[in-house]
């Protein structure tokens, strides 16, 4: 007869402290909103106001994660860590994780710059069907880069909510 003993199971990856889902949802919205700031203000050829609106883009999918998990006053550093990170276009796809994660002691440099990476190339697939559907009229660059930019921040706030250190 084998000897029947309880067996515990310890779960080792703690869930994250904050919903997968809600992160991503806030962080797209916050970064969307952010990046139609942005759009405006280039729009309206002012480049003091339109560099202070690309700049903020950074702190979208921060706040985003900081209000699904409910620590938003915790998060100055990961916030000033998106805010520099964010100031050379196309290299803040890379320089935004570095900054962030080396600033936020809940996050890991190496899978936030795997999600910035991510979400670039989502971002990048939704501007590219919107371009398709929009044909050669110009005016669509304006809601692609708000749509490319508001999935890179929803994927970057999804990507902080599940690798987040505890």
């Amino acid at each position: 007869m084998i000897p029947l003993t309880a067996a515990t199971m310890s779960q080792t990856n703690a869930r994250p402290s904050a919903n997968l889902w809600l992160a991503s949802l806030y962080g797209g919205v916050i970064t969307a909103l952010l990046a139609a700031l942005f759009v405006t203000f280039f729009k309206m050829e002012n480049p003091p106001l339109y560099i202070i609106g690309y700049l903020l883009t950074g702190i979208g999918p921060v706040l985003g994660y900081a209000l699904a998990a409910g620590r938003l006053g915790s998060s100055v550093k990961g916030i000033i860590g998106g805010l520099i990170g964010s100031i050379v276009p196309v290299v803040s796809i890379l320089l935004w994780p570095i900054l962030v994660g080396a600033l936020d002691s809940t996050q890991s440099v190496g899978k936030l710059i795997i999600g910035s990476i991510i979400g670039a190339i989502l971002g990048a697939i939704v501007m590219l069907l919107v371009a398709n559907a929009m044909g050669q009229d110009p005016s669509w660059l304006g809601l692609g880069i708000v749509l490319l930019l508001a999935v890179w921040g929803g994927s970057c706030s999804a990507a902080m909510a599940a690798w987040a250190k505890g």
